[in-house]
């Protein structure tokens, strides 16, 4: 069941969500999850803290994405592994244009991987893969937006399999915990209420779109400003 609190920006959502939380902790039901922004997690479980005491407010978790990985991983396994920084990512990026430097033409007098790396986590953000690059580019005519689309799939291609081979990227955190819970029904019985975003990136969206699945219940705040700018 999906349900939304709606309201404008200051309107009471966030205590709403908060309060249909305390509710469902009085009955009893454990089960209970609050997904915020990173930066909201821990003044949201100060505030449960304050309005249940520790008691009830242990009932219920707070998590962000970044700790909903961290949460499932650890009973499913998927943790272990060297994780990548962007120094690690500058060089194994360096490795991958040197490997495939034979067929590129745009990328190939690059002599960093700053850019590369970049447009990678924007990229991997979006849920882009390097085979989504390559199919794109195969729509295209001849020119150089072919050539450099065809280029970064190939690039990407490279430093993926790099990565794969010793690494774990925090990147692919997400694109991982949507895989594990595609085969674990993990959010199973679940309340999940969902607060305070103003947005989702696609990979926060895909994992999103199982727990909605599998939850038993789910509420997002919804934010209905007419002007942008008030949010």
């Amino acid at each position: 069941m999906l349900q939304f609190v709606e309201g404008t920006s200051g309107s009471g959502k966030t205590d709403t969500i908060r309060h249909m939380l305390m509710e469902k902790a009085k009955t009893g039901e454990e089960k209970l999850l609050l997904l915020v922004p990173e930066q909201n997690s821990f003044e949201n479980e100060r505030a449960m803290l304050r309005l249940m005491g520790p008691k009830k407010a242990g009932r219920i978790t707070v998590t962000s994405f970044t700790r909903m990985v961290d949460l499932v991983m650890r009973q499913t396994g998927g943790l272990a592994g060297r994780r990548l920084n962007d120094s690690g990512r500058s060089i194994l990026m360096s490795l991958a244009l040197s490997q495939v430097k034979e067929e590129l033409v745009l990328y190939q007098k690059q002599s960093g991987s700053r850019e590369l790396v970049e447009l990678m986590k924007e990229f991997k953000m979006c849920g882009i893969r390097p085979e989504d690059l390559k199919a794109a580019a195969d729509r295209l005519e001849e020119g150089n937006l072919r050539k450099k689309i065809r280029e970064t799939g190939l690039v990407m291609a490279a430093y993926e399999a790099l990565v794969s081979q010793s690494y774990i990227d925090p990147l692919d955190d997400l694109t991982r915990l949507k895989n594990v819970l595609e085969a674990t029904p993990f959010f199973k019985g679940y309340t999940v209420m969902v607060d305070a975003f103003a947005g989702f990136t696609a990979q926060e969206l895909e994992v999103l779109s199982l727990v909605l699945r599998q939850a038993k219940e789910t509420v997002i705040s919804v934010c209905v400003d007419q002007d942008p700018a008030k949010d």
